[in-house]
């Protein structure tokens, strides 16, 4: 099993780079979380480089892009691609074994499988967002809304036990949460 941090705009590469935008409609904390493309700068090599997502990983798409995760490459000037190093520890995808073994070969044929509205092994079942910290416990005091391809699908709600509403089948996902202090709604 690995864990696989989200990663936001200002994280960091192995190199000391820096990501310096994130296009997705979503973020952490108020933070950008970024794609595949957006831009890095590299001091090392002095120039400008594209994120590109390597590895195994549970497919998310956002604006029709992979999203960014740890240990995905800035594709810069330097002869070794830095990797990417994540600024935040809220959000992450677990990756079971046999999900490394696979590879991102299974992960593309399923996303080109469900484009081209063929059926295949990997469809998905249901879909959810899971908040825990780095020891994988839930973490409290967070509420949600959560959009299912571009609608407002569930308001204001609470996680249960870390995880949102188990939505059914496929469709683009987009959560936004924040620490509730007060017990307020964002909406109240």
């Amino acid at each position: 099993m690995k864990r696989r941090y989200t990663i936001t705009l200002g994280a960091s590469t192995t190199a000391g780079g820096k990501v310096i935008t994130a296009s997705a409609n979503g973020s952490i904390n108020g933070v950008q979380i970024a794609l595949e493309n957006d831009l890095i700068f590299c001091p090392a090599c002095k120039s400008q480089g594209k994120i590109l997502c390597v590895g195994p990983r549970i497919p998310e798409t956002w604006n029709g892009k992979q999203i960014a995760l740890g240990d995905d490459l800035c594709m810069c000037a330097c002869p070794t691609p830095p990797k990417l190093v994540a600024n935040q520890t809220l959000r992450s995808q677990v990756i079971e074994e046999s999900q490394m073994s696979a590879g991102e070969s299974s992960a593309v044929q399923a996303s080109s499988d469900s484009r081209n509205g063929s059926t295949s092994e990997e469809e998905i079942i249901e879909q959810f967002f899971s908040l825990l910290d780095e020891r994988g416990q839930p973490v409290g005091g967070f509420r949600y809304d959560l959009y299912k391809d571009g609608e407002l699908h569930i308001r204001a709600a609470d996680y249960a036990n870390g995880d949102t509403e188990k939505i059914s089948g496929a469709g683009d996902l987009r959560l936004v949460t924040w620490f509730n202090t007060d017990g307020a709604t964002r909406y109240g």
